[in-house]
This record gives C-alpha cells, sequence and structure tokens, in this order.
C-alpha cells in the first residue's frame, strides 16, 4: 500500500512538471509571436489561430491574454522610466527597478518652431504611412530626411525612441504629437499651442527656442 501511495505521488509530482512546463512553453511561443510586431505595426495577430496551434483551451487561451496585457500594463505605467533588473545578494535572488536613462523624461513646457512642427507632421506621416511601421535608420544618413529627423531627435530627444538596431522610432508622445500637428494644419488656423498628457508644446517662429 506505502509502496503504491509513493508512485502515485511520483506519477503527480512528474505530471505537475509536465504541466508546467508546457506553460511555460506556452507563454514563451506567445512572447515569440508578439516580437513579430517588431517593426510591423501595422498588422494583426490573430489570437484565435495562435491559440488553436497551441491546442489551448478557449478559458486558457483567454485567460494567458489577460495576463500577458496585465504585464503589459504594469511595465508601460509602473516601470514607465525604470528597467526591472535581476540581482543576487548573498545567494538570494532579488528584482530591483533601475531608472532607464534611454528613455528621456517629456517636459512639462515644450518650446517648439514651425519649421521642426511640420518635420515631425511629415515624420510621422511617413511612419505610419509610408514606412509602414518601420523604423528610420540614422547611422546611414544619406536622405534630407534622414538627416533632419537626426537634427530633430536631437532637439527633442523625447519623441524619439531608439530598438537598439540603428533603427529610430517616433516615441508614444512622438506619435500623438505628430498626429495632432497634422490634424490642425487641416484647419489653416496658426497654431500656437497644444496640450498633450501632462505637457503644453508652444509654437513658435523660427528661431532659437528653449526646449
Amino acid at each position: 500500500m506505502v509502496s503504491d501511495l509513493n508512485a502515485q505521488k511520483s506519477v503527480n509530482r512528474k505530471s505537475k512538471r509536465l504541466d508546467e512546463k508546457k506553460v511555460l512553453n506556452t507563454l514563451n511561443n506567445i512572447l515569440k509571436a508578439l516580437e513579430a510586431f517588431e517593426g510591423n505595426y501595422h498588422k494583426k495577430l490573430n489570437y484565435e489561430k495562435l491559440s488553436e496551434y497551441l491546442k489551448l483551451s478557449t478559458p486558457d487561451a483567454n485567460n494567458i491574454l489577460t495576463l500577458v496585457l496585465k504585464f503589459q500594463k504594469i511595465f508601460k505605467n509602473t516601470f514607465k522610466h525604470h528597467q526591472l533588473q535581476r540581482k543576487i545578494v548573498n545567494g538570494a535572488i532579488y528584482l530591483i527597478a533601475d531608472k532607464d536613462n534611454t528613455c528621456p523624461l517629456i517636459p512639462k513646457q515644450i518650446h517648439m518652431t514651425r519649421s521642426s512642427a511640420k518635420l515631425l507632421s511629415d515624420v510621422t506621416y511617413t511612419f505610419k504611412h509610408v514606412n509602414r511601421g518601420k523604423g528610420f535608420n540614422l547611422k546611414f544618413i544619406n536622405t534630407e530626411l534622414l538627416k533632419n529627423i537626426k537634427k530633430l531627435k536631437a532637439t527633442y530627444p523625447y519623441l524619439f525612441m531608439e530598438n537598439g538596431n540603428n533603427l529610430t522610432y517616433p516615441s508614444e508622445m512622438g506619435l500623438l504629437l505628430g498626429e495632432a500637428i497634422f490634424s490642425y494644419s487641416k484647419t489653416h488656423k496658426k497654431l500656437t499651442d497644444i496640450k498633450l498628457n501632462h505637457s503644453l508644446i508652444t509654437f513658435e517662429e523660427d528661431q532659437d527656442v528653449r526646449t
């Protein structure tokens, strides 16, 4: 009897390890699928087909999707300007939050020339409708547009972001502001200022302005 109980416990432990391995493999496969969005932000991922391929039940597929979106919310809000790091102290593993210096803070007051505003609008339009979500390679400056993007990025670094592969993208703030400027230009009114999130952007005639 004792031998049978031990054998059953061993089977249960192996079954549990297999279940845990399956969960980890499933999460890894979903993360790999999400990585395909890099440079292809205009595309859509058919999550139902992915769930079928991974042989997930509808409840499991929904629970995993909820978990992934929860992670996204945490990293977007809680760790917006920080990066999680793994640190070992006295043999114990800790998670620490380091300041992310690659993500410039957005000023509450931004002064921008009208020519820079027009350029940002053009960059945003090109990024969305011409490049279709693909970044700009500023390592090889061979067009006037890339030259202007480099200057714009140097003046307003918080309007851009990098992915580590020599590609530069408009940041979330850059996209919002570029789209707002583009929409405003259709009204043919003189652009004076725009309020976005917690920032006030003031537009001035072309001259040296504060950033």
